[in-house]
């Protein structure tokens, strides 16, 4: 990896690092806290920043969250387990009342407020929502964010908030199927009826496919724009990669045709970040997502700290 003042540079060129982290609404997290945040990620270097999505919270979950473990930041080929554990399961980290807003309108507001900075789904629960709706939505936001707006989508993990939604948990992957490629033909322009409900001219956004099973690395070679796998070993990525590579290839595809980008939670300190995020660089990374649980009271300072030790500081922004 080189940054050279650059930022971070890979074997397909300069990586875009990105930012995931989350708006609730709450009094310290409100609209203003938003802006401030955005404007200092943009000034900082950093490319984008990529917001979770989850309807509902519960006090107790049944459901395993499936990433309780991330790769050491110095010595990536080491997952350490972060989130806790209770009977043997995995739980989500998230607060005792906790919320989020929107995704759509956090990205329409977060690009209002900077020039260049990028805002993604990190992601959007596919299975819950109608494809008629979400395609004119994400168009939606595509156009009002200057074409700055990413979609990433997964099948989600929690049977619970899918229970909430009526929304049948155990036929998700074959609901995600479906709607991924229903996206797919209607922004392509053939809606195979006489239907008229899409607004013309507006590039979608791009759409990559989170997780990294076999079916989530086939469906981002063959349907979608992209892949988004998170909390992976460089040798777990690598062997995704070439999978991904096998499927554009019988897709008639190329690797330029996608855009990957790798996520993780950050675990261990700071000035070791350069380690992984190299190593993700050389394997043909186009981005990198850090999570970092940033506080409304250190965030500006952890943005400086990790813009220092990833060469973002110098980037012209």
């Amino acid at each position: 990896m080189s940054t050279n003042g650059a930022g971070v540079v890979g074997s397909r060129g300069r990586v875009q690092i990105g930012l995931v982290d989350l708006f609730d609404g709450s009094r310290k997290r409100n609209l203003g806290f938003m802006a401030e945040f955005a404007r200092t990620a943009e000034n900082s270097g950093f490319d984008g920043i990529w917001m979770p999505e989850h309807v509902l919270f519960f006090d107790e979950y049944d459901s395993v969250y499936p990433y309780p473990e991330a790769p050491l930041a110095a010595d990536p080929d080491v997952k350490e387990q972060h989130n806790k554990v209770v009977d043997g399961k995995a739980r989500v980290e998230s607060a005792p009342e906790q919320g989020l807003l929107d995704m759509f309108q956090t990205a329409i507001e977060v690009c209002a407020v900077t020039t260049r900075l990028r805002f993604g789904s990190s992601v959007l629960l596919l299975p819950l929502r109608n494809p008629r709706l979400l395609a004119r939505e994400a168009l939606t936001v595509a156009e009002l964010t200057g074409g700055r707006f990413d979609l990433g989508v997964g099948l989600g993990w929690s049977a619970e908030e899918f229970a909430a939604c009526e929304s049948d948990f155990t036929v998700r992957g074959k609901r995600f199927e479906r709607l991924i490629n229903e996206l797919a033909t209607a922004w392509s322009g053939d809606q195979g009826d006489r239907s008229r409900s899409l607004p013309t001219g507006i590039t979608p956004p791009r759409m990559l496919v989170g997780g990294h099973s076999k079916a989530a690395v086939r469906r981002a070679g063959t349907i979608a724009d992209g892949w988004y796998p998170w909390n992976l070993t460089p040798a777990e990525f690598e062997e995704g990669l070439a999978s991904l590579e096998r499927h554009l290839a019988t897709a008639g595809r190329t690797r330029d045709d996608v855009h990957v980008i790798a996520g993780f939670r950050a675990v261990g300190e700071i000035a070791d970040l350069s380690h992984i995020v190299a190593r993700y660089a050389e394997l043909g990374v186009d981005g990198v997502n850090i999570s970092l649980r940033m506080t409304e009271d250190n965030y500006a300072q952890v943005m400086s700290e990790v813009a220092d030790a990833l060469g973002l500081a110098g980037l012209d922004t």
